[in-house]
């Protein structure tokens, strides 16, 4: 190259100048990246903030970031002139782009369906008015003097701030002086608030039918607005208005089981017959396809999209009704758990297969041998179809428990089709913060003493009502009983790390629901989110459980370069647990605490 170097080559090449991001995503593949000790590439934190506050990179912006990085590698590939550390580098930087780029493609629906249900309430209540004022909101004060349910008044204002369009200091809440942002707030204000039906079973029969003539929702999905960009990661109204349709319709095409075939190349009208061409626009407008054609982020979108959709809109009774329970005129109000089964199911899928490949080796191992798998917060029993997959019916005898009657009724459904084991036994109305109903169901079974897997996914967090005695209780219960725990969760993550992560998690609009519905997120380590509440690590080892960080599994931290001196943690870890007595007989030491020290250094 002459003594010149990558960037200077690169900024050269015609066919990568004419992408509008190139010059500020060169910087950043050009810049500095690294591998981490779990193997995952990271950028340095300068390249992460162009990439988050300079290379706009949601929908269609984020569809031309993926095609620039697609020229970038066809152009790398017939280039003989650079070493391989260079290419190796400018390889990893690619990869964490395309990461980012194709989570915020996920992650960001969600939050802005979200936020256009709490924007029209706040409305309706002069929350917006206030704002808009220029005053500074003091959310107990206000709750105090307008009777307003503080708590619930707090979680709404906890998320605008996490997703960008409030200040907080002081105990108080205020508008920043971007006039971007400003002005979205100022024009999602401007629209009459609307009735907030859960649309996705309107949408999937109208997708459904062959002659189509609601025009209601024809014109609903016409945005008919332009997109007028903040300057910065934060949505502006066209995004947040496209976010708030995008969710439904990827969801109602989902109970169509047609996102399933919805791969890279594929064509939306020939899988939905007479397409409907505003739904067409739609996609196009979020980059999920052009000229009818599944794109890059289309196919990643429609693959992971449902299950991370499903989850947040399975809350709309909350969201939907969120005015009066501001005013505390609602209670009883419950998430949709027919809809949150299968979208638990996508989601958790592949975390499944992670926790059973530990399981694996942990038994190939310690050559442990067990004779009951429970899978508790089973929902249509994901864990088990996997287990029963790998082993059939002769290892253990297979029991699936939940609280709810819907996700045991999908269940058996599964079970009837084949797709779950004959032999599989339920136990209804199993709350996992009871660990006496299970645990009894099996003594009934002659079962007590037997070694016995339990697995959940995401399903501890669901406790209504948690402090840390009662967590410490729960994994007591089950630990006394001599059960192997292997169970996932998501880190519970504070706003600063919201903040600065922008879209690089679904943690923002994951928090508020569950929050909203009074349920508990822990932080994988001590000394987040609050002192106030331990980590699942900690609850667990003061119940007696020996944690396994070798058979454990740890995501992605949340920020994709190294942090020195501050925390990073995994957007959520599979623990994996073990009895005391168990732990005895298998000669493993406990090291207690080691995870809580350790979780930070992901990178």
């Amino acid at each position: 190259m002459q003594g010149r170097t990558a960037r200077e080559v690169l900024a050269q090449i015609p066919s990568l100048r004419k992408h509008p991001q190139f010059e500020r995503l060169l910087e950043i593949v050009t810049g500095e990246t690294d591998l981490s000790s779990a193997g995952f590439p990271y950028i340095s934190d300068t390249s992460f903030r162009i990439l988050r506050d300079q290379v706009p990179h949601l929908f269609r912006q984020g569809a031309a970031v993926l095609g620039c990085l697609a020229a970038l590698e066809e152009v790398l590939a017939r280039r003989t002139d650079f070493s391989p550390g260079e290419l190796e580098s400018i390889q990893r930087a690619i990869t964490v782009v395309r990461t980012v780029v194709l989570t915020a493609g996920i992650t960001a629906p969600p939050d802005l369906w979200l936020l256009k249900h709490l924007i029209s309430a706040h409305q309706e209540l002069g929350i917006l008015e206030w704002l808009l004022s220029g005053r500074a909101l003091h959310s107990e004060v206000l709750a105090r003097e307008h009777s307003l349910n503080f708590r619930q008044l707090e979680t709404d204002l906890r998320f605008l701030h996490s997703r960008g369009y409030l200040l907080k200091g002081d105990g108080a809440f205020l508008l920043p002086s971007n006039p971007a942002i400003l002005n979205v707030m100022q024009q999602l204000a401007a629209i009459p608030s609307e009735p907030r039906p859960n649309l996705v079973p309107r949408l999937g029969e109208w997708f459904s039918s062959p002659t189509r003539n609601d025009a209601q929702l024809r014109s609903w999905l016409d945005l008919g607005i332009d997109d007028q960009p903040t300057g910065s990661w934060v949505a502006s109204h066209f995004q947040v208005e496209l976010g708030y349709r995008l969710l439904p319709c990827v969801l109602a095409l989902r109970t169509l089981e047609i996102t399933k075939q919805l791969a890279r190349g594929a064509r939306l009208a020939t899988l939905v017959p007479n397409f409907p061409t505003v739904l067409e626009r739609l996609f196009e407008l979020a980059g999920w396809s052009e000229s009818g054609v599944v794109s890059e982020l289309g196919a990643r979108g429609f693959e992971r999209g449902p299950g991370v959709f499903g989850i947040i809109a399975a809350y709309h009774p909350y969201v939907s009704n969120l005015e009066d329970i501001l005013r505390s005129r609602l209670s009883g109000t419950w998430v949709r758990r027919a809809e949150n089964v299968a979208a638990s199911q996508d989601a958790n899928r592949k975390t499944f297969e992670i926790a059973n490949d530990k399981l694996d080796l942990f038994c190939k191992q310690y050559r442990y041998e067990y004779r009951v798998f429970i899978e508790h917060a089973a929902g249509r029993g994901e864990a088990i179809r996997q287990r029963y997959l790998r082993d059939g019916e002769q290892q253990a005898k297979y029991f699936a428990a939940d609280l709810e009657d819907t996700a045991i009724d999908q269940a058996i459904g599964l079970q009837e089709q084949g797709i779950l084991p004959a032999s599989l036994q339920f136990i209804r109305s199993a709350d996992i913060g009871e660990p006496d109903r299970v645990i009894q169901f099996l003594a009934r079974q002659e079962l007590a003493g037997e070694p016995t897997v339990m697995m959940v996914g995401n399903g501890f967090h669901e406790i209504r009502n948690q402090t840390n005695e009662k967590m410490v209780e729960v994994f007591r219960g089950y630990e006394h009983a001599g059960f192997v725990l292997i169970f996932t969760e998501e880190s519970a993550l504070d706003d600063e790390a919201l903040l600065d992560t922008a879209w690089n998690t679904y943690h923002a609009g994951f928090r508020y629901v569950h929050e909203m519905s009074g349920q508990g997120l822990r932080p994988p380590a001590e000394g987040e989110h609050g002192a106030q509440r331990w980590s699942w690590r900690k609850c667990g080892e003061l119940a007696g459980y020996v944690f396994l960080d070798e058979f454990s599994y740890r995501s992605r931290s949340i920020y994709p370069y190294r942090r020195p001196t501050h925390k990073n943690p995994s957007i959520s870890v599979t623990y994996f647990c073990i009895p005391a007595k168990l732990a005895q007989e298998l000669r493993i030491e406990s090291v207690q605490g080691k995870s809580d020290t350790a979780s930070a250094a992901w990178i």
